[in-house]
């Protein structure tokens, strides 16, 4: 059963003259309050050419900010100044637990810009169970082939229809550019582009809409029983 959370994204301004900012944490409502700003680390590997100059107050800015959570104060009134402020409240829906919705928020409004090890290996090891469900359970009907530009391409091997499919996240803003940016305009009636969105929770963005106007269809692909579903549907 889904439920409904609220969530704000924290932000900082690098110039408090501009309109530019940087998300830099997440503050999410649940059945207890969740916090979480980049780490000092982690803001070191995080690129943004508003920053260029300016490093030094930015790590300066993570490290108050980190200091707040752990104070228990990032959320109190006085707290707020014209260098970091929070976004309107937003809405979601989902069934996950508050764990994952808290990680899938941090990595939809700020991991994507980071090297992430743990979101590369997921997205490697559910392109892999790809192959093997399709060798263990498909093989007769559905063949799998390396691809230059997406991740694989599908082939029905009944009506020789291909299908060019990419495994991402439809709220990282590059995994979709780049699905978009690779499918052409022109589409032969035997090509297919889908885009596999492996994201656990539902929000409201562009990014569908955006896919839609160039014939991108999205299909839930975040465990095996959702690439198992989609295979099925392939293969008919």
């Amino acid at each position: 059963m889904r439920k409904i959370y609220e969530y704000q994204v924290v932000r900082y301004f690098p110039n408090e003259l501009s309109d530019e900012f940087i998300n830099v944490g997440i503050m999410l409502n649940g059945s207890v309050q969740k916090e979480r700003i980049i780490s000092e680390t982690e803001a070191k590997h995080l690129y943004c050419s508003v920053l260029i100059g300016e490093n030094k107050k930015f790590y300066a800015m993570v490290e108050y900010l980190n200091q707040l959570v752990h104070d228990d104060k990032l959320r109190d009134p006085y707290q707020y100044f014209h260098n970091f402020n929070f976004s309107e409240v937003k809405v979601l829906a989902s069934s996950d637990s508050e764990e994952i919705i808290f990680d899938e928020l941090f990595e939809t409004y700020i991991g994507y810009k980071l090297a992430s090890e743990e979101k590369l290996d997921r997205r490697i090891q559910l392109i892999q169970d790809s192959h093997k469900i399709i060798n263990q359970e498909f093989k007769k009907y559905i063949n799998i082939h390396q691809s230059k530009k997406f991740d694989f391409k599908i082939e029905n091997l009944k009506n020789k229809k291909f299908y060019h499919s990419n495994v991402g996240s439809i709220g990282n803003k590059h995994d979709v550019f780049k699905m978009t940016w690779e499918t052409p305009l022109a589409k032969s009636p035997k090509e297919e582009y889908h885009f596999l969105d492996i994201a656990t929770i539902i929000r409201e963005n562009d990014a569908k809409e955006r896919l839609a106007l160039n014939n991108i269809t999205v299909h839930e692909y975040g465990s095996d029983e959702e690439i198992h579903k989609y295979m099925k549907k392939i293969a008919v």
